[in-house]
């Protein structure tokens, strides 16, 4: 029975043929066996360095045909993974074939599916020798190929990590150029061009300057020659050859509007976009082939990340708008397949078109970890968490799916003042030095809300038994709900209380108008009481949060760190000095309100007293400015007491992983 992905007859347009769905690589490389699935337009494969995305690229040059035909990329006894004594095998499995094309590649085409599958196989010509064969078969089951040909219609261009645009692009030996050339020229073209050249050429042979330089050496010759046999000479060019001709040719760029300069002259970001254009050119007329994977490694390289967030829109067009009606001629189809280290790129296409690799634990028979594959598109997330994910990394070009070690907060203030915290007040010693670049490396994440579910689960959800992350922290506040009166009913009153509405406190903190002497207009006085007074705040939010860690099977790398009132009341740490630099912070923003902390600060419990006048007026202080200014005089040297839960957050977040 054929499945749901087949097309069907005049359905072949653009994007609806034939695209490599799965590859599973077996012992090559740090790839001892991976299956990596692929979306049918754009696939960006993230990782850190060393963790198999160049490995799974070079597979997949070794299981397809290069649509120049000229393979640069062999097998080698290097390319076996460590310990591994059977066959090499790189499986491909493709997916949503015209019925044109199930009956081109039926030699390969399970019928249960519908889907085509080719394997390649990797195996010692004799045992105990370093030389290997190459071998063509096809299904699952890895039977002989009966039509071999038929792989040739499925290739691949491969786009090495640019370094030196330039230099490619203005190679003497033209071959870039000329390979345009013949895709883009009619062959009666490139003969009538040929034809030009040599006419012109043999017109400027009999120029004066050519003509002087023959007599002059005719002259001397003759001296040389005559007594014996006399020579004569002639100058002249060779026969021109396109080849020859696209040696000679230099393309020129600059901004429009201005006069075109040599490459030398223009940025290395835009020749690589130039050499891009000319790759994606030699593509687009590639219609002999009815697939062709565009194996692009790093395109970032050398851009900025505005024009890394084009680059990808406009190589998912091109994927997009590939394939044509194949019932006369082959699809033509593109599929994009990237490599990448850049949060820019890997979030301008959606989780789904993510796949993560990592490099797991080294082991005794290993040099270096193994790869293991985390496709974000198989998380445990539902359409509505997965869209909130997305728009979160489309507007903020979070580094959240490069992070190994990340601390998710829930504003900007958390993400002003951890840094700080972390370098001038709990890893401070020369000892602790491991410790700071431990944290340097680690990735803070202001999700701009208290929904931490959906970060959690895709960073902490697993795939076939793999996470994307090693340690994960979430600092949240307790935002307790305060009963109504609260100050006047008891000096000492329960926070946790479940049952209440945020209160106003008598002394609220007056708006910016309001004189020391307490005075206020009543629209000031208006000011004070809470934006919404029977705001109600999830208390138990720590405690979901541990009951979500269980639900991931996660405890042993989350840890879950909660203000007991909020970040701000709760940096007045007791018993501390804190209260003298955070009056300072809080001055800075209401000069006439020194009274109004004064009474924070005598109250008998100062943490309490500032997050009920926080509650009570929500423009009492700008958070943001508290914190960037709390922030600066820590790093000035100003003495600071971490707060207990947010040291042990820090501390957590650089334990060692687990194995």
């Amino acid at each position: 029975m054929a499945n749901e992905e087949e097309v069907e007859d005049g359905d072949a347009g653009r994007g609806t043929s034939m695209y490599l769905r799965e590859l599973r690589i077996v012992g090559f490389r740090s790839c001892a066996d991976v299956v990596i699935p692929f979306q049918s337009d754009v696939t960006l494969l993230v990782g850190e360095n060393n963790s198999g995305k160049s490995n799974v690229v070079e597979a997949l040059r070794l299981a397809t045909v290069p649509l120049s035909g000229r393979r640069s990329r062999y097998f080698e006894v290097e390319d076996v993974t460590r310990g591994h004594d059977k066959p090499v095998v790189l499986t491909t499995r493709f997916a949503q074939l015209t019925r044109f094309q199930r009956a081109h590649f039926i030699g390969a085409l399970e019928l249960d599916s519908g889907e085509a599958v080719y394997c390649t196989r990797f195996q010692q010509a004799e045992p105990g020798q370093s030389r290997y064969r190459a071998q063509s078969l096809v299904a699952t089951t890895q039977a002989a190929d009966p039509e071999p040909d038929k792989r040739n219609q499925i290739n691949h261009v491969y786009l090495a990590p640019l370094r030196d645009a330039q230099r490619e692009l203005d190679s003497a030996s033209g071959t870039r150029l000329a390979k345009i050339m013949q895709h883009l020229v009619s062959p009666d073209l490139q003969k009538q061009f040929v034809e030009q050249a040599r006419s012109n050429m043999e017109q400027l042979a009999e120029h004066p300057v050519i003509q002087t330089i023959k007599d002059g050496i005719q002259q001397h010759l003759t001296g040389l020659t005559a007594p014996a046999r006399e020579q004569a000479v002639g100058a002249g060019y060779d026969t021109p050859e396109l080849a020859r001709l696209a040696r000679s040719l230099r393309l020129k760029m600059a901004e429009t509007g201005l006069d075109l300069t040599d490459l030398g002259d223009s940025g290395l970001g835009y020749a690589n976009l130039l050499f891009l254009a000319t790759v994606i050119l030699e593509l687009q007329n590639a219609r002999e082939s009815e697939l062709t994977l565009f194996l692009v490694e790093e395109p970032e390289a050398h851009l900025h990340p505005q024009l890394q967030a084009v680059l990808l829109e406009f190589l998912s067009e091109q994927a997009a708008s590939s394939g044509s009606d194949d019932s006369s001629q082959p699809a033509g189809r593109i599929q994009v397949i990237a490599t990448t280290h850049s949060p820019n790129l890997a979030s301008a296409v959606g989780i789904k078109k993510v796949v993560v690799l990592r490099p797991t634990r080294q082991t005794a028979d290993q040099l270096g970890g193994l790869t293991c594959v985390i496709p974000l598109s198989q998380l445990p997330l539902s359409d509505k968490e997965r869209r909130k994910i997305d728009q979160y990394l489309d507007a903020s070009r979070s580094e959240l799916l490069f992070a190994r070690r990340a601390v998710l907060v829930e504003g900007i203030a958390e993400a002003v003042l951890l840094p700080v915290l972390a370098r001038r007040s709990v890893f401070v010693g020369g000892d602790d030095a491991a410790k700071r670049r431990a944290f340097s490396g680690a990735s803070l994440i202001n999700v701009g809300s208290v929904d931490f579910e959906p970060y959690v689960k895709l960073l902490a959800g697993k795939v076939d038994g793999h996470r994307l992350i090693d340690r994960l922290v979430v600092i949240t506040d307790a935002d307790p709900i305060e009963p109504k009166n609260a100050d006047a009913a008891s000096s000492d009153p329960d926070p946790a209380a479940e049952d209440g509405h945020g209160a106003r406190s008598e002394d609220a903190a007056p708006p910016d108008d309001a004189e020391e002497d307490g005075s206020k207009s009543d629209s000031a006085a208006s000011c004070d009481v809470a934006d919404e007074d029977d705001e109600r705040v999830q208390y138990n939010r720590a405690a979901d949060l541990e009951e979500l860690a269980t639900e991931l099977a996660a405890r042993e790398v989350i840890h879950i760190a909660e203000a007991p009132h909020t970040l701000e009341a709760d940096l007045l740490v007791p018993g501390s000095s804190n209260g003298d630099l955070l009056g300072k912070a809080y001055l800075q923003q209401k000069p006439k309100s020194s009274k109004h902390w004064t009474s924070i600060l005598e109250s008998a419990d100062p943490p309490l007293a500032f997050y009920r006048k926080l509650r009570a007026n929500k423009k009492m202080i700008s958070k943001g400015e508290f914190a960037h200014d709390v922030a600066a005089r820590i790093d000035q040297g100003e003495p600071f007491t971490c707060p207990a839960y947010l040291k042990d957050a820090l501390e957590a977040l650089i334990e060692p992983a687990d194995d």
